[in-house]
């Protein structure tokens, strides 16, 4: 793919600041880090069409009305690609970076006030006492960059095994000195596939690109036998992670108390993230941090960042836990 001519779009694949490259059959849409997202025109049909076709003749697949779907990917690119049956505006195209670079550091993080120090370390922390984190946000806020972000707290005697569809944490190649398996789903080897795998291979840690559907059940099952977890999750609101795990079991009532209370047991920490897009460009930021609890039977959620830490209204089981003074 080295050698693949992106013609046209070269200067995009090859700038460090895009992350994101969308075609929509009219338009260029581009995610920059800095610039934010922004359209530029694109009138390129003839290369649109060859592009299709050359990327479907690498993976070796047809492209057609009968297969109008292209799933590519590489070391450094994901791509992928609709047929104009079903985009009916044009081919549409989208490719994504997925770099093996640490993009998140303190010094960035307080400068763009992702977050305080303060609550840089509060991470840290939480990493280093093997808590149980999920990560909260929509599209593009930024989960994926955190999860590599706190990977680097990880004791390198601590074996790390990451789960995905597509090899984007590639922390087998920023952490080289880690113990890092790397697993990549796919038609043949379901979520659930890779985490009962997983728990033959000894692991200290799991990190899972993001709870989907009904395999939740088997990766709360292994925090059980203790391994610990970061993994990430689409919610607009770090307390309702706990509910939206519940939603992903099958056959059980929303309103079933023991699972969400066992959920409430198994998950430490949530941490929510937001991205705000302006003129100035893409900024996004660490805007809730939640723990969660059992207490009397019942699930409990308690806010301790929103803007500002509320580290007095942490539950006592997890001060123990961070090693922190316990309140008198």
């Amino acid at each position: 793919m080295n050698s693949f001519d992106f013609g046209p779009l070269t200067p995009y694949i090859e700038d460090e600041n895009i992350t994101d490259i969308n075609y929509n059959g009219r338009h260029l849409w581009i995610d920059h880090l800095s610039k934010g997202r922004y359209c530029e025109a694109f009138d390129e049909d003839e290369f649109i069409q060859q592009f299709c076709f050359k990327m479907a003749n690498y993976v070796n697949c047809s492209f057609n009305v009968s297969s109008p779907i292209i799933e590519a990917e590489t070391k450094d690119l994901r791509i992928s690609i609709l047929h104009h049956s079903i985009a009916r505006s044009g081919h549409s195209i989208s490719i994504r970076k997925t770099p093996a670079v640490l993009r998140l550091n303190d010094k960035k993080m307080v400068k763009e006030r992702y977050a305080s120090t303060e609550v840089l370390k509060l991470l840290k922390k939480m990493v280093e006492h093997h808590c149980n984190i999920m990560i909260s946000g929509l599209p593009s806020s930024g989960k994926t960059e955190l999860m590599k972000y706190l990977t680097q707290f990880i004791k390198e005697s601590e074996r790390i095994i990451t789960i995905e569809d597509t090899l984007e944490l590639r922390a087998h190649d920023i952490f080289e000195d880690k113990d890092v398996v790397a697993l990549r789903v796919s038609d043949r080897f379901s979520y659930v596939d890779a985490i009962k795998a997983s728990l033959r291979q000894r692991p200290d840690w799991m990190l899972v690109s993001e709870v989907r559907s009904h395999e939740v059940v088997h990766l709360l099952e292994s925090i059980s036998t203790g391994t610990h977890l970061i993994s990430t999750i689409h919610a607009y609101d770090a307390q309702k992670i706990p509910s939206r795990i519940l939603h992903m079991f099958e056959n059980i009532e929303i309103s079933n108390q023991i699972i969400l209370n066992s959920i409430h047991e198994s998950i430490d920490f949530g941490i929510h993230l937001e991205a705000s897009i302006s003129e100035k460009g893409i900024r996004r930021f660490l805007k809730q941090i939640v723990c969660f609890d059992v207490k009397d039977e019942q699930a409990q959620s308690h806010i301790i960042y929103d803007g500002k830490l509320h580290l007095e209204d942490m539950p006592e089981r997890l001060k123990l836990k961070l090693k922190m003074e316990r309140s008198k």
